[in-house]
Order: C-alpha cells, then structure tokens, then sequence
C-alpha cells in the first residue's frame, strides 16, 4: 500500500482519541468508533469472539505466530471510550508484527463504570488466560489510557502472577492521572491538552483518588517496580507525556528492572494509528514486533516465512 504523507489528516484523525471536555461522552465515542472502525480485518488476520473470565474478547490470530506466546492488549480512548471495533484493525497490524495470538478485551467504560471496574475486566481476562495454559508466555500491552489499566493490573497482581508476563508493551502511556508530571519542556502537542487528561481523569476517578499507584502508576515506588517484567515504552518527541514516560523508564531501571523508551523524533500522541498517513506508524509497530521476535528467538524458518508474508502484503521488513 502506497502511503500519501499527511500529517495534518494525521492529526484531524488522531485526535478522535481524545476526550475533550467540550464533547459529550456519547458524541466521542460515536466519533472514535467512526474514525477507526474498519470494514476489513489487515494482514490476513484471522478474527473469532470468544469470553474469557466472563469477558468478551477479540482473538486475532495472524498467519505466523509463535504458539506458545499470547498477547493481552489494553485499548486506550481516554478511559470513557474505545471497542474491540475501533482497535480491531490496530491490534491486527499489532499481532502480525510481534508474531502472536492478541486478545483485545471489551472492558466496561467510564463514566458508568468507574475505576476499578476495567481493571477488574481486565484481571479476569488475565486469570482466565492463566487458568487455561500457564506455560504461555503473556504480553501485556497497552496504548494511552489503557496504560494506566495495564500497569494497575500488574501493580495489584501478586508477584506469582505478574512473573508469568514476560513483557509490557506501553504505546504513549498515560501514567499520571494527577497531571503533576506533564513535560515541561517547550513542546507543542497537537493531540492531547492539560484540560483533555484532567477531564477524562475526572470521569473515571474522583479527586483523592488521583495519586493511587493503580490510577497513577507513575507514583508507584522503585520497590513497586522491582519484581516487574521487563519494559518497552514508545512514544513520540511531541507528546506532553514524555516527561512521565521517561520518568517510568528511570524508575523501573533504578530498581533494577529493564526498560527500553523508544522515541519517534517529530511524532506525536499516538503516531502509530495514523498508518494511512504516516511512514513512521508502520515503521515503529515493526520495531516492536522486532523488539519481540528477537527477544523469544523465532527459528530461522519462522522469521523468513513471516517476513515473504509481510513482503507480499507490501509492510516494510527492517
């Protein structure tokens, strides 16, 4: 697929994702779902429904996959909006990339439910999956504020549990709720604004409850961090997350975990949904598939079918 570089369409589609307080809740969601909902699934994905702890989930099974590895992937949406839908496309470009089975839950949505509530959706998935097959190796991965859920999920997991995840993938993770840690350098987001996270944050949690490491996971401490998984942080230079993101990455390596941060020059808030209008969307999820297929050792074999399939399907092999 021949891409048209556009970053003003990037934007204009980009910010769909974000909840501004001057939008209504429903008017948002009808919006996100209309921007990102796709008629057909990419990649030769193949797609089936399935509950999982009582959860309905999509599964996308790509053409090459490691059987033993399963991915567990959070949506964003400003806490109060997202679907299997609207990500469908998204996490199929994903599960080709790293080579695995994705599992997108449909987890409940503020205002009308309130955190804990897609946490606990979440955790169900997680532990169904477990109850299933222990000896799969599980990924976390998360995008904006799906992030946010993602870490609380393993920030209240017993230490048992959190080590059957092998990795947690955070794709522009909002990690402070409280805004204490927004950058201060001089960066012009065109996405997100002080008011966007302040408003959301508002709709799915009250005031005190801000600074809750489960809310806030950037208020957790080095110890809170020292038995997580190993972790890969990808954001873009323009975000106003930045600042918190490489404060997590400093974090979790002064506890003596691993992080990666990897961050896109020039590119903003959730860069990589824009795949019809950026070079770079397609080029950084493929950095993470590489990130991942390196890191679980695919056999020689696997590697090239994956990528003569990536190849007919035009998607760029580093």
């Amino acid at each position: 697929m021949e891409i048209k570089v556009d970053r003003k369409a990037a934007v204009k589609k980009l910010k769909a994702l974000v909840l501004s307080p001057k939008n209504e809740v429903e008017a948002f969601r009808s919006k996100l779902e209309k921007k990102f909902k796709a008629d057909f699934i990419p990649n030769h994905v193949e797609r089936t429904e399935k509950k999982i702890g009582g959860v309905k989930c999509d599964i996308l099974v790509p053409e090459i996959f490691a059987s033993n590895r399963i991915v567990i992937y959070v949506h964003g949406g400003s806490f109060v909006g997202g679907s299997r839908d609207s990500w469908r496309s998204f996490c199929s470009i994903f599960a080709n990339a790293v080579s695995a089975k994705v599992v997108v839950p449909e987890f409940r949505l503020a205002p009308s439910y309130p955190f804990p509530s897609s946490i606990e959706d979440v955790e169900k998935v997680f532990s169904g999956i477990l109850e299933d097959d222990e000896s799969k190796e599980i990924i976390l991965a998360a995008d904006g504020s799906g992030a946010s859920i993602a870490l609380g999920l393993m920030l209240r997991t017993e230490e048992k549990k959190r080590s059957l995840v092998s990795k947690i993938i955070l794709i522009s993770p909002w990690l402070d709720l409280s805004t204490e840690n927004l950058s201060n350098k001089k960066i012009r987001d065109e996405i997100l604004g002080n008011e966007d996270l302040r408003h959301a944050s508002d709709l799915y949690t009250y005031s005190s409850n801000l600074k809750n490491i489960q809310v806030s996971p950037l208020f957790a401490s080095e110890n809170d961090f020292s038995t997580f998984p190993e972790v890969y942080i990808q954001c873009g230079e323009k975000e106003i997350l930045l600042d918190s993101a490489e404060s997590l990455a400093k974090k979790i390596i002064y506890s003596g975990g691993k992080c990666v941060l990897d961050v896109w020059p020039e590119m903003m808030f959730m860069f990589q949904m824009a795949d019809e209008f950026l070079l770079e969307s397609h080029e950084a999820v493929e950095k993470i598939g590489h990130y991942i297929n390196k890191r679980n050792g695919l056999s020689e074999s696997e590697i090239k079918e994956r990528e003569r399939l990536m190849r007919e399907n035009n998607i760029a092999v580093e």
